[in-house]
C-alpha cells in the first residue's frame, strides 16, 4: 500500500503500515491489536489488513512457531516488506528479534527503524529510475499492483489523563512514558486536590497514588467513582504495596487496575491500552456470525 516517498509532503496525523501476524494464538493477536491501537497516536501507525487486498508492509512472526516462520518464507519478506520476529531464539541470520515478554516500546522503535528503513528504499529507488518507478520492479509476485497513495490518520483528539502523585520523581516518570502518545497529561500532589480537577475537567484516566498527605487513593477513588460526573473515568491505582488484601482495597473503592511501583513500562502501556477510548475504540473489519 504505501508507495509515496520520502519527498511527499508533511501531512498531519499517524502514517498507518499494514501489519500481518503470524503463528499467534487468538489471544495474542487480541492483546498485540490493542496495544497497537496505541500506535494511532504516534508518527508510524500499525494495523492489522482489512481486506485480504491490503498490502502488507510488515510481518510479525511468532519465532517460536514452525509452522509461523514456515508462512514467513512463503511470503518473501525484504527491505522494502521487512518483519519482526517475537520469541525466545531468533533462527540464524534472520529478521530482527523482540524477545518475551515483550517490551512495547522496543517493538514499536524496531518496527519504525525497519519501516523508516523501507521507505527510504522506496524513494531511492523510484529516484534511480527518475521518478518513474511502476510499482512491479523488485517486488515479490504478489504485491505487483500499481503504487497506492500512503495512507495517513487524522490526528487523534487530545485526551486528557490525570496522574496523582506526591512524588515529583513518579510524576516526571509519567511524563516521560505517556509523552510519546500525545495524551494531555495533568498533575496533582494530593488527593484533595485530584478530587477539585477530577470535577472542574474530564479525564479519560486518573493514574492515582495510595499514600498521600491528607486523605489517601482508596478515598479519593470512591469518591470519583461515587461522583456522577467523573464514575465512568478510569481509575488505575499506583502503589509499592502489591498484596492480595491491597488489590482488594482497591476493588472495592472501585478502581479499575492496580499497579505496583516501580511501574514497569510496559504494564503502563498495556493498561493505556486496555482502558483509554482512543485504544478501545477502534473499526473492525465487518464479519458475519
Amino acid at each position: 500500500m504505501n508507495q509515496t516517498t520520502l519527498a511527499t509532503p508533511a501531512k498531519t496525523g499517524s502514517r498507518r503500515f499494514i501489519l500481518e501476524m503470524l503463528g499467534f494464538s487468538d489471544a495474542e493477536k487480541t492483546m498485540l491489536a490493542s496495544t497497537f491501537r496505541l500506535t494511532g497516536r504516534r508518527e508510524f501507525c500499525y494495523a492489522e489488513p482489512a481486506s485480504a487486498e491490503e498490502r502488507i508492509d510488515i510481518y510479525l512472526v511468532n519465532a517460536d512457531n514452525a509452522d509461523a516462520l514456515s508462512q514467513l518464507q512463503t511470503r518473501s519478506p525484504n527491505i522494502h516488506a521487512p518483519a519482526v520476529l517475537i520469541g525466545r531464539e531468533a533462527p540464524p541470520n534472520s529478521w530482527p528479534l523482540i524477545q518475551k515478554p515483550i517490551h512495547w516500546m522496543r517493538l514499536f522503535e524496531q518496527l519504525d527503524e525497519l519501516m523508516e528503513t523501507a521507505l527510504q528504499e522506496r524513494a531511492r529507488r523510484q529516484q534511480l529510475d527518475d521518478g518513474q518507478w511502476d510499482g512491479q520492479t523488485y517486488r515479490r509476485t504478489i504485491d505487483k499492483k500499481a503504487v497506492q497513495e500512503a495512507v495517513f490518520l487524522a490526528e487523534k483528539a487530545s485526551e486528557s489523563v490525570l496522574v496523582v502523585d506526591d512524588s515529583a520523581t513518579i510524576r516526571a516518570f509519567m511524563r516521560m512514558k505517556l509523552a510519546p502518545f500525545r495524551f494531555d497529561v495533568d498533575f496533582a500532589e494530593s488527593g484533595e486536590q485530584a478530587i477539585d480537577m477530577a470535577q472542574a475537567k474530564s479525564y479519560t484516566c486518573i493514574f492515582l497514588d495510595i499514600l498521600m498527605p491528607g486523605i489517601d487513593g482508596y478515598q479519593v477513588c470512591k469518591r470519583i467513582k461515587a461522583n456522577a460526573s467523573t464514575k465512568n473515568t478510569a481509575v488505575v491505582m499506583l502503589s509499592s504495596k502489591s498484596t492480595a488484601f491491597d488489590k482488594f482495597r482497591g476493588s472495592w473503592a472501585g478502581c479499575d487496575a492496580y499497579l505496583s511501583k516501580p511501574v514497569g513500562e510496559d504494564d503502563l502501556l498495556a493498561t493505556i491500552a486496555r482502558y483509554l477510548p482512543s485504544a478501545r475504540d477502534v473499526q473492525l473489519p465487518s464479519s458475519s456470525n
